[in-house]
């Protein structure tokens, strides 16, 4: 069955197969590469200290920003796509520069833009350093915007120390954040999803978890940022088997479901109401939970155990692999 993200234009599998091709060209550059394509962000040794970088960008949310006219979410779903992945691999964040590219210049795009560019870089306790703004006319319809960011690492994050027995704890999302937007789209466009009823939910910006996670970095042995491919993330951080039971997510999520999109691949696509993974011992679990909670909302959600894959509990009890 072809599902109904590849009918909106974006085949997961695929999109696999480019980033293990391109993962084997650009290793072939690699000289002082701790940890390269493939995992959260890329770490560098830089004369004794642990550089990391990440580039993303927001993606076709910002077809909805141009159609409602709110900007300001995307520029601090920006930089959440990319200082989220830095805390992925134990990295704190320096430092941003971003790029905005237009069709023609947009007072209201630019100023939004930078308005939530500057909050989510306040947030996260980096700074924007610059960046590059372009008109290109007959490349781009409306506007895209990407960031790439710095961060220094002590100890580098990687779950090569997950083991069974370890403990899964979910950071809740802030709704869909800025991922299976092609799919939410493809709803809107078709009458399933009506994006003024739902335009608040829609254009939520994602969250930032770069205080949480920094607050227990000693205490975990891996984070996973839950964006692209969802829960298939988790195998980033291991090979061993990953036991999910998960919260009933915000209403979104379910409205978006009710349009025609299946049980089990609302779970490949979206966040699903956790934004934020993060693993740890049992004997550490009260505290980072306890210091998680001062940020935001931390559930147990599941187990390490012996074996392979990912199964997961549904809210609805259903229960799915991946």
């Amino acid at each position: 069955m072809v599902s109904e993200y590849k009918k909106a234009g974006v085949d997961l599998n695929k999109i696999k197969e480019i980033h293990e091709y391109i993962a084997k060209e650009i290793s072939s550059t690699y000289r002082n590469v701790l940890l390269g394509a493939g995992h959260y962000s890329g770490v560098i040794n830089y004369n004794g200290i642990k550089l990391a970088l990440h580039t993303d960008g927001v993606g076709t949310k910002t077809l909805l920003a141009l159609k409602s006219g709110i900007f300001e979410p995307v520029g601090i779903d920006c930089v959440a796509m990319n200082v989220n992945d830095l805390v992925s691999i134990g990295a704190k964040p320096l430092a941003l520069v971003d790029y905005l590219a237009m069709e023609k210049p947009m007072d209201d795009v630019i100023k939004g833009v930078m308005n939530g560019l500057v909050k989510g870089a306040i947030e996260s306790e980096a700074e924007i350093v610059g960046g590059e703004t372009a008109i290109m006319k007959d490349v781009i319809n409306g506007f895209d915007l990407s960031c790439t960011a710095l961060g220094v690492v002590d100890e580098i994050k990687d779950g090569h120390d997950v083991k069974p027995g370890d403990v899964i704890l979910g950071l809740r999302s802030n709704g869909i954040h800025s991922n299976g937007y092609s799919l939410v789209r493809k709803l809107i466009d078709d009458g399933k999803l009506s994006f003024e009823d739902w335009k608040e939910e829609i254009m939520k910006p994602t969250k930032i978890y770069v205080k949480p996670i920094l607050s227990v970095l000693p205490m975990i042995k891996a984070a996973a940022h839950i964006t692209g491919g969802s829960f298939s993330k988790l195998r980033r951080v291991t090979n061993y088997h990953i036991e999910l039971k998960m919260p009933e997510p915000q209403d979104i999520f379910k409205e978006i479901e009710k349009a025609g999109v299946s049980h089990e691949e609302m779970y490949k696509v979206f966040n699903m109401g956790i934004g934020m993974v993060v693993f740890t011992s049992p004997e550490y679990k009260d505290d980072v939970i306890k210091n998680i909670q001062k940020f935001v909302e931390v559930y147990e959600i599941g187990k390490v155990s012996e074996g392979s894959g990912i199964t997961i509990f549904t809210y609805k009890n259903a229960v799915l692999y991946l």
